[in-house]
């Protein structure tokens, strides 16, 4: 590539460009490389930037990153990814999600061993398309990569942050690191605490607002280097939350939350039955009346150890072993309603370990490889129940209890719950080569064989009374053993992988091409209640990607444009088949979709005051071949997957004196029209919605201490992040995003 840059005058030393872009180191490739070398589309969010974003949850890393969606039906502690269209389409606690999460380099598969992570972080990465080689563990999104700070040998790193917002909003944060022993050993540990009223506000005298945050977490790390062929990094880390659940907005049909069965027994009897269904007459979008109020907890720890050891002076061997647990209890009011209409406890536990074992070259020549294998052995607690219609006395005895949910002979009083145990087995061989033919020009190939094993064990559906009574077995559906269970296994193989060209005339620009194949293993259902037929396994689901991408730079470093066009094939998509009349909800495949996409991402500084960041992301992403509930889905929109996403993040030095300055950061997001499920429900749809955020600090020339003003979402917009069809029971389910907030935040560094 031609730099459109001015050379200096041969008789001047040119002075340094302070304008020029930082270079931005990733792993995306398990290499440390520049951004601008790797030939993938990744969007790397700094810890520089990650400092201005205000990170409670996940879900605000959409508003960075085009063609991401984060869902949060299932709350925002526990996100779920959508890239390009590839989501899952599933809120159960035993699944993995397609797009995979990765803390250090650790798989964190399972919604429960997700923890608070957001805090202390390097970077995060976040890689689009399947990851069929290097990343196999159920990858045919992407993966989103969380890089907290290591210890270092260099330098001593101390900060701290204090923090305060609306909704009582209180938080501090802190880092520490430092060397113990001379170049040998180094630590570093990191807190953070935060705490919040809920934004959601529940109207009920004496209940919770809903939506609330208490949760903290500790980190710590050890950086031992025995020689200088050697290095150890061991990291342990605990998070805890325990605060007010989220909140559903709960948007009443014509009959109201409780589909008219409440009125109908408050005309038969208004003593036993004094409730009618409820309409949330003269609330607010941000208003709720809910009695179900437990707190949501979770509690994750992980623990886990880096090696590098180096083989010779062009091979090392690195190893990861890790080894997490996690516990969440989700108690959700999932009618947003006063009423006993519709209940569902969730909870989940989780243990997993986790081993990648790789050999990476460094040659002087044209060829070099990374072989590796990998191993994850998992071990989940998943127990559910849908309690519906729990405040209606059936047979009028004064008493709401078993025998009026063997009365009703229809599901009314009664609780449909199961629990089961899952174990899986996964291993993986892989090899990821790349061979320069000629000197811009890279050949790279890489393959991936994975196997998994998974068992369900122990599987059980029970119809009890309010009381907990048992009733009935449901699944197995033996009529004699009330406690009797069943079994399912799972054996699926898969060979994917990758082959691309990449052209480099220039370190100012990239031209990439590739094809890749990704793999998602086949998953047990988790919302099987009523009947055995429920209990279903899906197949594995499958992506062939073909991907054209490019990588420049501009005006001696400081414009940087990259972008990407590609082409998905998407089979077996696995979906959970929510019917809104008899809650049945099977886990079944989609046969087959394609999507069509594209992004750009600018980054540019045109002096060495002003860094502007732009993005735009474009999707077609259609049903092909469907049919679920016997419709014809062929044509539908693929859910979580608007045709345009953009944002556009302005950081501007306005004022600089000799100690201190004055930095404006204005950010804006758009995220285009979408659906939450495969039917394209029209009242369903989210028509679209912009977000603008910004944030105002007063800091010192040399770094050591700021202030800020900070606000999120200032126009304090309304928009759904998912809904569901319920209209059997009288509602749509949806989720609602964040109002606007805002607060002062004051950072240490020393």
């Amino acid at each position: 590539m031609v730099s459109t840059g001015l050379a200096a005058p041969q008789d001047a030393a040119p002075e340094p460009d302070t304008a020029r872009l930082e270079e931005v180191l990733v792993t995306a490739l398990k290499r440390a490389e520049p951004l601008q070398s790797v030939p993938v589309s990744v969007t790397a969010l700094t810890g520089e930037q990650l400092d201005g974003m205000k990170l409670d949850n996940a879900t605000v890393i959409a508003e960075r990153v085009p063609n991401l969606q984060v869902n949060g039906i299932i709350g925002g502690p526990s996100p779920v990814f959508s890239l390009r269209g590839v989501s899952m389409f599933d809120y159960s606690l035993n699944q993995s999600s397609p797009v995979a999460t990765y803390v250090d380099e650790v798989y964190k598969g399972n919604f429960a061993l997700f923890g608070v992570e957001l805090f202390d972080l390097e970077r995060i990465e976040v890689l689009r398309g399947p990851q069929g080689t290097l990343y196999g563990k159920n990858t045919t999104g992407g993966a989103i990569n969380f890089i907290s700070r290591a210890p270092s040998f260099d330098s001593t790193d101390r900060y701290l942050k204090l923090g305060a917002g609306n909704y009582n909003r209180y938080e501090v944060e802190g880092g520490f690191g430092g060397t113990l022993v001379p170049d040998r050993v180094a630590a570093r540990i990191a807190v953070t605490y935060a705490e919040a009223d809920g934004w959601f506000k529940n109207l009920l005298p004496g209940g919770p607002d809903m939506d609330a945050v208490g949760q903290w977490a500790v980190r710590g790390s050890l950086l031992f280097e025995p020689s200088g062929s050697l290095d150890m990094l061991l990291r342990y880390a605990h998070s805890e939350q325990d605060a007010p659940n989220y909140a559903i907005l709960a948007r009443p049909g014509p009959n109201g939350i409780g589909a008219g069965i409440f009125e109908q027994f408050h005309q038969l009897d208004p003593i036993a039955n004094p409730n009618t269904d409820y309409f949330r007459e003269g609330l607010a979008d941000d208003e709720v009346e809910v009695s179900f109020t437990p707190n949501r907890q979770q509690t994750t720890d992980t623990v886990s150890l880096t090696a590098n050891a180096a083989v010779s002076s062009s091979l090392t061997l690195t190893s990861i072993s890790a080894y997490s647990e996690g516990d969440l209890f989700n108690p959700e009011a999932t009618d947003g309603a006063p009423i006993e209409v519709f209940k569902t406890p969730y909870v989940g536990r989780a243990e997993q370990f986790t081993q990648d074992l790789r050999l990476t070259s460094a040659f002087d020549g044209p060829f070099n490889f990374i072989l590796g294998g990998f191993y994850q052995h998992e071990v989940i607690f998943n127990s559910t129940e849908l309690q519906l219609w729990n405040g209606i006395d059936v047979n009028l005895d004064g008493a709401i209890d078993a025998q009026d949910c063997i009365d009703s002979a229809g599901g009314l009083a009664c609780r449909y719950g199961n629990q089961f145990d899952q174990n899986r087995n996964s291993w993986a061989v892989y090899v990821d080569t790349s061979y320069k033919i000629s000197g811009p020009l890279t050949l790279r190939l890489g393959a991936r064989y994975n196997h998994d094993n998974a068992g369900l064990r122990n599987f059980i559906a029970q119809l009890r009374g309010p009381d907990n009574v048992p009733i009935a077995n449901l699944i197995p559906g033996d009529p004699n053993d009330i406690n009797a269970t069943l079994d399912n296994n799972l054996h699926d193989t898969a060979t994917t992988g990758k082959v691309g060209l990449d052209y480099s005339p220039h370190p100012d620009f990239m031209l990439y091409g590739y094809y890749s194949r990704g793999y998602r293993s086949g998953a047990f259902s988790a919302q099987a209640f009523f009947s055995p037929v429920e209990a279903t396994a899906a197949d594995p689901e499958t992506l062939d990607a073909i991907e054209l991408g490019i990588k420049t730079e501009w005006l001696n470093g400081r414009m940087r444009l990259n972008g990407a066009v590609f082409q998905y094939v998407y089979k077996n998509q696995q979906v959970i088949d929510v019917n809104p009349v008899t809650l049945a909800q099977p886990l079944v495949n989609l046969d087959r979709s394609k999507i069509k996409g594209a992004e750009l991402e600018l980054v540019m500084r045109p002096f060495d005051t002003l860094t502007v960041q732009a993005a735009l992301g474009w999707l077609d992403a259609k049903l092909e071949e469907a049919v679920l509930r016997g419709e014809d889905l062929s044509g539908n929109q693929l859910p979580n997957s608007p045709e345009f996403t953009g944002n556009v993040v302005v950081d501007w030095e306005a004022f600089r004196a000799d100690k201190a300055l004055l930095m404006v950061q204005v950010e804006g997001s758009y995220a285009d029209a979408q659906y939450f499920e495969p039917f394209n429900v029209p009242r369903l749809r989210e028509s679209g919605y912009g977000l603008l955020n910004a944030r105002l600090a007063l800091g010192s020339t040399n770094g050591r201490w700021e202030a800020a003003l900070w606000g999120r979402n200032l126009t304090d917009e309304f928009y759904i992040t998912s809904a569901a069809d319920v209209s059997g029971i009288g509602y749509d389910y949806t989720h609602r995003g964040v109002p606007r907030t805002y607060g002062l935040e004051f950072n240490l560094n020393f």
